[in-house]
């Protein structure tokens, strides 16, 4: 008796999810450094009447880093599950017969 490929999608992996996550994480952090580094006055202007200005740039960047990386992860979990569904879609229909 032939056996029946499963009907259901793959899960999604948190490696995968741990990828995407991660990527977002550096490029939110490079973005961010970029804005705080070059002149941009309004990021200038958020940021210098702080007393100790270390401190708002490293909340700047700290959340710019976890703001793209969040994105990125749910991102990567709606791509991930598209793609799961359409490998088990592809498995469940028979294989195209041409004339």
């Amino acid at each position: 008796m032939p056996q029946r490929p499963p009907s259901e999608p793959d899960k999604v992996s948190l490696r995968q999810i741990a990828v995407h996550f991660t990527i977002g994480a550096v490029l939110g952090t490079l973005g961010s450094l970029y804005l705080v580094l070059h002149d941009s006055t309004a990021i200038h202007h958020l940021l210098s009447p702080a007393s100790a200005p270390s401190t708002p740039v490293a909340v700047f960047v700290g959340m710019c880093a976890c703001t793209v990386a969040i994105g990125a992860s749910l991102t990567g979990i709606i791509f991930s599950t598209l793609e799961a569904e359409e490998r088990a879609a592809s498995r469940r229909r028979p294989p195209h017969q041409s004339d």
